[in-house]
Parts: structure tokens; sequence; C-alpha cells
């Protein structure tokens, strides 16, 4: 049985060690890239997690830049009445100023979609937010595409009944995750925690999951301890895999 040539090792190392690291990390620096971001709720009760998620990558990209650019927050009369209005202090606790919000709250689907295209032709945004079911493809379309041409990240919070829409620069499902203990206190809420799993990204594998955590003191956010003990148990199942086709290969 012919052995593989060096550069056919090195690739098979490579595929089984999975790039440890990059594999470790889930890629949310690609919400950030400007397009249209689809960001699906799990089930019916995942809607405001979903929300607050995307909410916390505005609210870190927003520290992380110190720009005081506005944010615009396009929302129908039903998804207003059936989860909420917009919530200041809310905001405030993302690390986000509410006076930096513009808010539309339209009557249609139809005239949010509008509103939201138009703001993204400013170019006057650090972000977008849109909670709007979208059913066309050509209006998921013209809002990639604007959003790209304004260099804008515009997220669009789905239920998850939507299908995948066309022209996404990435699709991600979002469940709420129980949230981790306080140090010194453990009555105390701990830090928002959400299960994404990575359905659709531009250079990047679909299907990968991951547990990550909202940090209200850095408003940053980084693995959950639950995360990172299911990726040292996958590392390990792969050095198994390995051994074992070594083995099998010497045998």
């Amino acid at each position: 049985m012919p052995q593989p040539t060096n550069e056919g090792q090195r690739l098979l190392d490579a595929r089984l060690r999975g790039h440890d690291k990059e594999k470790r990390d889930p890629p949310l620096h690609k919400l950030k890239r400007a397009g249209l971001h689809e960001i699906k709720s799990g089930s019916y009760r995942d809607g405001p997690a979903a929300l607050a998620f995307a909410l916390a990558v505005i609210a870190e990209e927003a520290v992380r830049t110190k720009r005081r650019d506005l944010v615009l927050w396009c929302l129908t009369q039903d998804a207003a009445r059936e989860w909420g209005h917009p919530y200041g202090p809310g905001l405030c606790a993302l690390g986000l100023d509410p006076a930096l919000f513009l808010i539309v709250e339209a009557r249609t689907a139809q005239d949010a979609a509008w509103a939201l295209e138009e703001g993204l032709k400013s170019r006057a945004l650090i972000a977008a937010l849109a909670q709007i079911e979208i059913k066309a493809p050509l209006v998921a379309r013209r809002l990639g595409l604007a959003a790209q041409a304004s260099r804008t990240p515009c997220l669009l919070v789905s239920r998850h009944q939507q299908s995948g829409l066309p022209g996404t620069l990435s699709r991600w499902r979002i469940a709420a995750k129980k949230s981790g203990g306080v140090p010194f206190d453990t009555q105390a809420p701990g830090a928002p925690s959400w299960q994404l799993t990575l359905e659709r990204c531009r250079g990047e594998a679909p299907g990968r999951s991951f547990i990550v955590e909202f940090s209200h003191e850095s408003f940053r956010f980084h693995l959950s301890a639950a995360s990172s003990d299911r990726t040292a148990e996958a590392g390990e199942s792969r050095e198994r895999r390995r051994t074992h086709i070594g083995h099998v290969r010497t045998g």
C-alpha cells in the first residue's frame, strides 16, 4: 500500500488537528464585515436572546473603535408588540449610548426594509440592526449590496422558521444558555451567555457550535468554560483518531 507523501501527510495532519486555535475561537470578527448577516433564533423563545446577541456584537465594535456614529435600528410594529420596544437602560447595560440610536418603527416589513436600505446608503452608520421578516430574495440582495457599498455591517434578526436568505455573508443560529456563576456571590446573575451555531460563513466550515459569554466590564465576548471543556474533549478525540490512523499505517 503506497505511503502518503510529505505534503499529503501535512494536509492530513492539519485536517485531523482541525487547526486547533482557529477551531477553538468563534469567527465573530466576520460579523463586523460590511454586508448582510442573518442572526436566527434557535426556537421561538430564543428571539430575545438573538436580539441581545446582535446588540452585544454592535457594542463590542463600538467600544473597540471608540466611534460615535449612529446605529440604525429598524423594526416593524408587529415585532415591537411581540417582543417590546427598544429599552434605553438595557442598551446602557451593554455599553451602548441610547442617544446614538436612530430607531425606525414601520407599519410593514416592506416599509422597514426600505428605511433600512436608505439608511445604509447614508454611510453615516457604525452598524444597522433589523427585526424584519424578509421573504423576497431580491430584498435581501439589495440590503446586502447596500451594506457592502456603504462598508457597514447589517445584522438581520430573523425567526427560527426563516429559510436561509441569499446575499448574506454569514448566518448564525442563536440559543440562550444558562449563565455561569459569579465569584463571591452565588445569587448574582452571571454574564449573558449564548450558544452559537455557524450555519453559513464565507471561508468557514458550517456546523461549528460555540458557547460564548459577554462581559459587562470589558464589553467583549469570550468562550465560556463549558465551550472550552467541550473543545478540549474534541481535541482528545482528534488525537485518538490520529493515533489510530498511525497504527493502521504502520501495521
